[in-house]
């Protein structure tokens, strides 16, 4: 595999933080955490192994590489809420126990899907070019995005289910992970038309 030097920093920098902080959750014995470590090598290993074919941009990839980062600290460092994740940076909304805005966890969800979408807007529009409606490409887009959010979820449920003490969360929880999802997903593909010029019916 022919990579460029930005794609090779790209992944040396993965796996150099990943390796790090799955030596640190072996130690601490974070069954959750370890899965979500094999989780990012089995991404960067189907993103990397696709390469030649998909033709992913650097920032792309750079910006799934800095949510591995942002995901594994947000289950290790300490604040004063608990681990980063429940972290309550800013109270815009406060309903009570988990219903709460503004939380680290949103803001990574919002940013986790944003990048997502951009893929899914690559993937597709490398597949149809011009030719097809970009409205329709946009909105596949933003919805293939939520698709992955829906696999994260059944994957938050199953370690609900077989691990103790895990730091998932409840309905509220899960319910605005799936609205920062829509919100990233739809600002990133809005953005990039709005960047890029209107989008063609």
């Amino acid at each position: 595999m022919n990579l460029s030097t930005s794609e090779k920093a790209v992944l040396g920098f993965t796996a150099f933080y990943t390796t790090a902080f799955a030596v640190f959750f072996i130690r601490n014995l974070n069954i959750e955490f370890i899965a979500y470590v094999g989780v990012i090598v089995f991404i960067f290993s189907l993103l990397y192994g696709t390469l030649h074919k998909t033709r992913i941009p650097t920032y792309i990839l750079a910006g799934i590489s800095l949510w591995g980062l942002l995901h594994m600290m947000g289950g290790s460092i300490q604040t004063t809420d608990g681990v980063l994740y429940t972290w309550r940076m800013i109270a815009l909304f406060d309903g009570g126990g988990e219903f709460y805005i503004l939380k680290f966890d949103q803001v990574v969800h919002a940013y986790l899907y944003a990048v997502v979408a951009l893929l899914f807007l690559h993937l597709l529009r490398n597949y149809f070019g011009n030719t097809h409606s970009q409205l329709l490409i946009g909105f596949i887009a933003v919805t293939a995005s939520l698709g992955v959010g829906a696999i994260n979820e059944i994957l938050e449920f199953i370690a609900v289910l077989t691990v103790p003490d895990n730091g998932v969360g409840g309905y509220y929880n899960t319910v605005l992970d799936i609205v920062f999802n829509f919100g990233g997903a739809l600002f990133a593909v809005l953005g990039f038309y709005l960047f890029y010029g209107k989008i063609q019916h």
